[in-house]
């Protein structure tokens, strides 16, 4: 998809929500991870493979429970082959767009209402450093699946799981009839976002 295109449609859709539900904005930060785990192993080299930043539009529509997030993310990944001997940095803006439920339960909701969310996210490489024989792709999609909290209506903590829809990187050789594939990303994204 043309980027121009990309962008005007997200910046329709921008414009357009607030005035369709309760909308709110803030800022969101997370880490990116190959291999989803909950002990000191997370902060090891081998399992970061990027973080990110950025801001982010909440909406709640008229209909209890459902709503829309989307972000504009600054993303830093950090990717390694499979052979495990060279890596590569790539950097991008990525603009995912979800639908999401948010259980409101009533005694609970001020303090705590879980929340899952679907959606595709578009990725646009400006920098990288690929190894020689590669080539990172200028556009980048994927579709995430994910689950988090809300705590005191202010405090989102997700965790996101990232299915590459279309190819990162390809391996150039010329004994190969042309490009093949190398790899999809796919990854655990763990965040949190302040919203006000």
């Amino acid at each position: 998809m043309n980027k121009a295109i990309l962008i005007t449609i997200l910046a329709i859709i921008a414009a357009a929500l607030p005035a369709a539900g309760q909308a709110r904005f803030g800022l969101r930060a997370g880490v990116s991870v190959d291999k989803l785990r909950f002990d000191r192993d997370i902060i090891d080299s081998n399992h970061r493979l990027g973080y990110s930043g950025g801001v982010v539009l909440d909406l709640n529509i008229p209909v209890v429970g459902l709503g829309f997030e989307a972000s504009a993310m600054y993303t830093y990944r950090n990717s390694r082959l499979t052979d495990g001997t060279r890596s590569f940095k790539r950097h991008y803006i990525d603009i995912p767009v979800y639908a999401r439920y948010r259980m409101a339960l009533p005694t609970i909701e001020r303090v705590c209402a879980p929340l899952v969310f679907t959606g595709p996210s578009f990725s646009i490489l400006f920098s990288d450093d690929a190894p020689s024989g590669f080539k990172n792709s200028k556009t980048y999609m994927s579709w995430d699946v994910g689950a988090g909290v809300d705590l005191f209506r202010h405090l989102r903590i997700t965790a996101t799981y990232g299915i590459g829809m279309s190819k990162a990187l390809e391996y150039i050789d010329s004994q190969y009839n042309g490009p093949t594939v190398h790899g999809k990303d796919k990854t655990w994204t763990l965040s949190a976002a302040v919203l006000f």
